[in-house]
Parts: C-alpha cells; structure tokens; sequence
C-alpha cells in the first residue's frame, strides 16, 4: 500500500471511530477557556499579581499541544492497561508499515488539534473582542498559528512515547514534562522576565512576524525527525507490554 494511501486510512478509520468522543476534547476547550481568557486579559492590561502570572504560560505551554488528542477509553487507561501498546501490536499485524503507522497517527493528531484549536482561538478572539481588548485581527491569526505549530512540535513529541514506549513510561514522561513547563514559567515570573503569552502577541503586533516562521519551521523539523524516529522505534520497541 502506497505510504500516504495507508496513513490517510489509518488516521481516518481513528477520527471515524471516534467522532462523537471528539465533544469530550471540545469541551475541553471550553474549560480551557474559562481559566485563561480571565488570565490573559489580567497579563495583557498588567494586572496580573506576581504570584499568578506563570499560570496563563502554564496552560498554554502544557495544555495546548493535549488540544491534538481525543479524549476517548483509550487515553483514560493507557497508564494502567497499557492500551497504546496493545493498539501498535495489532496495527503490526495488519499489512501496512511503521512510517505509515507513524505518519497517519500524526495525521490524526494534526487533524484533531487542527479543529480544536480552531475553536479556542476563535472563541477567544470574540471573548477578548467583547471584554474590550483591543487586537488586531491579522496580529491574532498569526499568534494563533504560533501557537499552533508550537503545539504541533510539542504533540510530536508526545505522539512518539505513545506509540514507541509502554503506557508507564508515557505517564512518567508526561510527568516530566508537567515538571519542566511549571519550572520555566515560575523562574520566567520569579526572575520577571514577561509573559510569554502576552509577549508573543506583542512581538507580532510590533513587527516580528517572523517568530511565526520560526516556529513553522521547528514544526516541519519535529514533525520530519519524529516520523523517522517513530519507525525505528517501532521496529525496534516490545510489544508485550
């Protein structure tokens, strides 16, 4: 089977079955929403208390990338039955490769975190719009897409301990993870370095559009680097879980 022929079908026959569970993620969006529209506005009109100003970077940074994946039976016990694992083995029984394994379950996650994230920044724009803050339509697009393909490259790496490693090391990493982006943005307000958020869309509102470049470009990075790792790791990975 042709490499995208069978990548398209692997990401379609995943988003086909889980369709109605995609609301789960949506309302996700929601719940997102209502803890950092109030965040945000605090941090662009100066507001927010030192002690507080790490959170809307906290949930950007950790929260957005987790936009990409459906909240079905699968991502809820992963950790305890080792579901992904179980999942990849009986992929590898079918007639398709590890690069399309790889490539459709970017697909998927691309697809996923494509329409979610649609939503978030739309909704935001309008929120923002109505609680008076004043952004530029063409400035916000481009701080969505910014953080879109920085959640891409992040998703990336998220996609490749799900399916190359058991659900235990999944959790520990996602673990990490959680660590490392509470680590940086407490040291970014305690050292009063500026918000991320608020900075990104500042920069682009001055000019410096070319940070959205750049983080396309770490995008098509991960993304290339990530399917290739992702098939030696699954050629290579135990399946017995």
């Amino acid at each position: 089977m042709d490499l995208w022929k069978g990548a398209w079908y692997l990401a379609k026959h995943e988003l086909a079955k889980d369709r109605w569970r995609s609301l789960f993620t949506f309302a996700f969006v929601l719940y997102m929403l209502l803890f950092s529209v109030p965040l945000f506005i605090d941090n662009w009109e100066g507001e927010a208390s030192r002690r507080f100003a790490w959170a809307t970077d906290f949930i950007y940074l950790s929260l957005l990338p987790c936009l990409g994946f459906i909240f079905n039976k699968t991502m809820a016990s992963y950790w305890k039955n080792d579901a992904y694992t179980k999942k990849m083995a009986q992929w590898r029984t079918m007639p398709i490769s590890s690069r399309q394994i790889a490539l459709g379950r970017l697909i998927q996650m691309a697809a996923v975190l494509l329409a979610s994230q649609l939503l978030f920044f739309l909704l935001q724009y309008v929120i923002l719009r109505l609680s008076g803050v004043e952004l530029s339509p063409v400035s916000f697009i481009l701080y969505a897409l910014f953080w879109f393909f920085y959640s891409i490259t992040m998703a990336t790496a998220y996609v490749y301990w799900e399916i190359g490693h058991t659900g235990k090391i999944y959790l520990i990493v996602n673990f990490i993870y959680i660590f490392l982006f509470l680590l940086v943005t407490t040291a970014l307000t305690m050292f009063k370095s500026g918000n991320i958020i608020v900075n990104s869309l500042l920069a682009i509102e001055d000019g410096n559009w070319w940070i959205v470049l750049a983080a396309l470009a770490a995008a098509v990075a991960a993304v290339f680097i990530g399917v290739n790792r992702m098939e030696n790791r699954l050629e290579k990975r135990s399946y017995r879980g």
